[in-house]
């Protein structure tokens, strides 16, 4: 996925959803829009330095970056929106400023990219999905580049707590036939996510079905599609899934997590279900939500069963 579509996706923040969800889903979903925020940040964060003084404010942006963005974005304007993009990142007013000054410059629907951008940095998320939206609208751009405007509207709509507009946006993104590539599937994704929110299981299922297709080599796209399948009390996809998403990433907390509650669902609670919820206390970051809800699991299932006599002992034990 290139910077640009990084940076934009950064927006999203399942806390903030006005359906409520269960603890572990919003951990899990928040995982992801962490994990997305971080990326965004260490492309667009200060300089640093070893001189003593303040970094630089300065946005910097290394030539594999700038590239990215030239792959997406017509030549003449990636540099232009990388810099916008980084600024706001900096500073969201300032961000939306040059935004705005651009945008009085005829810069149409990359200005619009860059000021939802801003406004979102800013928390200002139904502005945020105002700005998406008059981008998407502009009547010179490819299917592609409207697809991915439709979809950060959608986000944006979405943090807002407006799950019918973030799904009308996303349905937008993805009425015209689109190349079969993970930003598709994840387009896919962040509409199962609003159709969720929208109360809509049957259509998220449809969703992830085609994520798991488009995004296979995503793990959160297995991981989302497991948790919803717990939720439709559909155990035996759930478990298939999971273990899929475990494969993929084994070091991941939330993973592990997901996989424990769906190991005891399953009947597995002295074995599977324990090791999975030990390692997502093991993985996870102190006093995260994924380590308090991985301990609040395990004492639920009890203490350990003993050993049936005779039996062995592993050793360390």
């Amino acid at each position: 996925m290139s910077i640009f579509l990084t940076a934009a996706l950064a927006l999203t923040q399942l806390a903030q959803l006005t359906e409520p969800q269960p603890p572990e889903i919003e951990a899990l979903l928040r995982h992801r829009d962490e994990k997305r925020r971080a990326d965004a940040d260490t492309v667009y964060s200060p300089a640093p330095t070893t001189t003593g003084t303040p970094p630089s404010t300065t946005p910097v942006l290394t030539q594999d970056d700038r590239a990215a963005l030239a792959a997406v974005v017509p030549p003449g304007i990636a540099d232009k929106l990388a810099d916008c993009l980084a600024r706001a990142n900096v500073d969201p007013a300032d961000g939306v400023r040059i935004a705005l000054a651009w945008d009085a410059k005829g810069g149409g629907a990359y200005a619009a990219q860059c000021h939802g951008y801003a406004l979102g940095r800013a928390e200002r998320w139904t502005e945020s999905a105002d700005a998406f939206e008059r981008g998407a609208a502009a009547s010179d751009l490819d299917v592609v580049t409207k697809a991915r405007l439709w979809s950060q509207a959608g986000n944006a709509a979405l943090i807002a707590g407006n799950s019918a507009r973030a799904v009308r946006d996303l349905d937008t993104a993805l009425a015209a036939p689109l190349p079969a590539t993970l930003a598709t599937g994840e387009i896919h994704l962040d509409r199962a996510r609003a159709r969720v929110a929208a109360n809509d299981l049957k259509g998220a299922r449809t969703d992830l079905d085609q994520a798991i297709v488009l995004a296979k080599d995503d793990p959160l796209a297995w991981l989302l599609s497991a948790t919803l399948a717990r939720r439709m009390n559909d155990l035996p996809l759930a478990r298939t899934h999971i273990e899929q998403a475990a494969a993929r990433a084994r070091d991941d907390a939330a993973i592990a997590l997901e996989q424990g509650v769906i190991y005891a669902l399953s009947g597995d609670r002295d074995a599977a279900a324990r090791a999975a919820l030990k390692r997502a206390q093991e993985l996870a970051s102190k006093d995260s939500d994924v380590q308090k809800q991985a301990s609040d699991y395990l004492a639920q299932l009890g203490p350990e069963p003993a050993s049936a006599p005779g039996k062995a002992q592993p050793e360390g034990r």
